[in-house]
């Protein structure tokens, strides 16, 4: 019976157990998922950048390493040096504390009235009017043959006669010679004085004996061309008298440009010869000033911009100047002028070159004359080859601080049939500076000089003020 009980008791336990395990779940293993090629390629990025940092900071930290070891060699280079330079100038001031050789040996000459106990005087000879005439002709064999030459040495008494006044047996002033450096004395002969050569002085040499070199210089050795339309310089105008194609404008047309030409480098040979190179840059902008009836209001708008870009090489000879000048100039309609004339296709546009041009100028008197031609650096389906330009400018001469100007620029182009567009205008120039204001009445007849619409013939009459900024 006991045995029965006993293994019914272990069946009810071990089924027992059985159900506990089948409830429970098992439990849970180590995903182990693995990546897709999008999450290995963006895994694979996120460590090379983190590669990367950890070798440009590995970079940085040993250029800083470097840059550190640089500073400090050049602090104690430096150092040496300024040791080296105390040690130079403490060996320069030794010998100075000592009597020179060069000094003439002097002969001690008593008071007058004193007794010869008293303390000696040196005393230094008038020089003869030979040895003077010998030291003039001395001077000028060194100025023709651009040699050191050796002064007159004073004359050297024994004893002043107690008859001549003590102010006459002062020398006269001699040319001063310059004192050579310590190391330089040891090296002269000893039995030459150390101060017994010198140079000539530099008055008695020409103006300039070397070119002289100049960054950033002011003013110009070729003037800028005031009355072409296309030079670089700063002007604003109006011209309410404007006619296209015969056709008068019914408004104003306002140009402005804002440009400068700046020498940044010039070379003087002597005076009225020199060469400089120029930075040339201006952007040339047309304005038009109208009433619309439509909306009853005044009305601004851009018509168009042109920019230039140049480099010029100028050559001054007296009163002679050559400008070699390379530039690019393009041209561009302004969106109000594009709107209004409701343009949709691209059109034509042969103002988008480069040319070389040569313009030569002259002053007579008052008057200045120039004259040049230019060559398109283009092909000829693009822009025809050839420019020409000739004027005259006159400024009245006066140092007041108003004076009349006034003159005429002729230019032609192949690419217009040679039809040539005259520029002309007078008025009065304020200011005694390279940077003086000029005011103009100006006209023109001839090609349109601004736009890629140059065929149209143009007219206009207006007034204008023109500067150049540098």
């Amino acid at each position: 019976m006991n045995k029965l009980l006993s293994i019914l008791v272990l069946s009810v336990l071990a089924g027992t157990s059985t159900l506990a395990q089948q409830s429970s779940p098992p439990p849970p293993k180590a995903a182990t998922r693995v990546l897709t090629p999008a999450e290995q390629k963006q895994k694979d990025k996120i460590d090379r950048e983190i590669q990367r940092d950890r070798q440009i900071r590995a970079e940085w930290a040993q250029k800083q390493r470097e840059y550190e070891a640089k500073q400090a060699e050049k602090e104690r280079q430096k150092q040496a040096k300024k040791m080296a330079k105390d040690r130079e100038q403490q060996a320069r001031d030794v010998p100075t504390q000592k009597p020179l050789p060069a000094t003439p040996p002097v002969v001690t000459v008593p008071p007058v009235n004193q007794p010869s106990t008293a303390e000696p005087v040196p005393v230094i000879a008038e020089p003869t009017r030979k040895e003077k005439r010998e030291k003039r002709k001395q001077e000028k064999a060194a100025q023709m043959a651009r040699v050191p030459i050796a002064p007159s040495v004073p004359v050297i008494v024994p004893e002043t006669p107690p008859s001549v006044p003590a102010e006459k047996a002062k020398p006269e002033p001699v040319n001063e010679v310059p004192k050579l450096e310590p190391e330089k004395r040891e090296k002269q002969p000893k039995s030459e004085p150390a101060d017994s050569v010198f140079t000539v002085p530099a008055v008695s040499e020409p103006a300039m004996s070397r070119a002289r070199h100049e960054f950033l210089p002011k003013g110009h050795l070729f003037e800028p061309i005031l009355l072409d339309p296309l030079e670089s310089q700063t002007y604003g105008s109006v011209f309410p008298v404007y006619i296209t194609e015969g056709k008068r404008y019914n408004g104003s047309i306002v140009p402005f440009a804002f440009g400068f030409a700046k020498p940044f480098y010039r070379r003087t040979a002597e005076a009225g010869r020199a060469e400089e190179w120029v930075l040339d840059l201006a952007s040339f902008t047309q304005f038009e000033a109208y009433h619309d009836a439509t909306l009853n209001k005044a009305l601004r708008r851009i018509i168009n911009t042109d920019y230039k870009i140049s480099i010029i090489y100028n050559i001054r000879r007296g009163v002679n100047a050559y400008r070699f000048r390379v530039y690019h100039l393009s041209s561009h309609l302004g969106d109000d002028y594009i709107f209004r004339n409701k343009i949709t296709l691209p059109t034509p546009n042969s103002v988008n070159y480069e040319l070389l041009d040569l313009t030569y100028s002259r002053m007579i008197q008052a008057w200045r004359l120039y004259g040049g031609i230019g060559f398109v650096l283009r092909k000829p389906e693009e822009r025809k080859l050839l420019s020409g330009q000739l004027g005259l400018y006159y400024k009245k001469l006066s140092d007041r601080g108003a004076r009349l100007v006034g003159g005429v620029d002729v230019k032609v182009w192949q690419q217009t049939d040679f039809r040539p567009g005259i520029h002309g205008g007078i008025g009065i120039e304020v200011g005694r500076t390279q940077n003086n204001l000029t005011f103009l009445l100006e006209g023109y007849s001839g090609f349109r000089p601004y736009s890629q619409f140059e065929n149209q013939q143009t007219s206009w009459i207006g007034l204008g003020l023109y500067l150049n900024p540098f």
